[in-house]
């Protein structure tokens, strides 16, 4: 099994194990989504029609069934990253809700239910990035306090598309 791949299925676990904090009942799909890594100009495209400071999206309209797509851009590791990795989780949500049709039976405008979506992705992603901080605190006697992770949970980034660049462009000079 390739990295990726388990760290989704560890990913799956772990949202499967945290459903009853956002008042969820979804069943685990049996499958996991196609990840499908193109470049940041041509996701921001796909998912915002513009410009935008996208790092993962998962289309919730003409998925077919079995088949389903995640998108995230080229250059980041949801592997050995916890903040690229908690974005992963947050669309990971977001299939499951799709794979569940969560929301669908409701009278409530597509922009509540949109919002209802982001609001349980939302919070598991910061249950999980608290839980992760902790066993890295624990781990190595100090604070995990990387600034794309502050950025990401405060939404900082999703206002200035040049984070993107600089993001990736750091965690290439740390490889070499």
């Amino acid at each position: 099994m390739d990295p990726l791949h388990s760290t989704m299925t560890a990913l799956f676990i772990w949202i499967n194990a945290h459903l009853g904090s956002i008042g969820a009942n979804y069943q685990m799909p049996n499958y996991l989504p196609e990840i499908k890594f193109e470049s940041q100009k041509k996701l921001s495209q796909k998912a915002c029609g513009k410009p935008c400071a996208i790092v993962g999206w998962y289309p919730t309209k003409n998925q077919i069934n079995g088949k389903e797509v995640l998108y995230l851009i080229e250059g980041v590791d949801p592997v050995n990253n916890l903040c690229i990795r908690t974005i992963l989780l947050h669309e990971l949500v977001h299939f499951w809700q799709d794979y569940n049709n969560a929301f669908e039976d409701t009278n409530d405008s597509e922009k509540v239910r949109f919002t209802y979506k982001e609001q349980q992705a939302t919070l598991l992603e910061h249950i999980y990035r608290g839980n992760e901080y902790e066993k890295y605190r624990k781990k190595h006697d100090k604070y995990y306090k990387p600034r794309c992770c502050k950025s990401i949970s405060f939404g900082r980034c999703v206002n200035d598309p040049g984070w993107i660049d600089q993001f990736i462009n750091k965690s290439k000079n740390k490889k070499s």
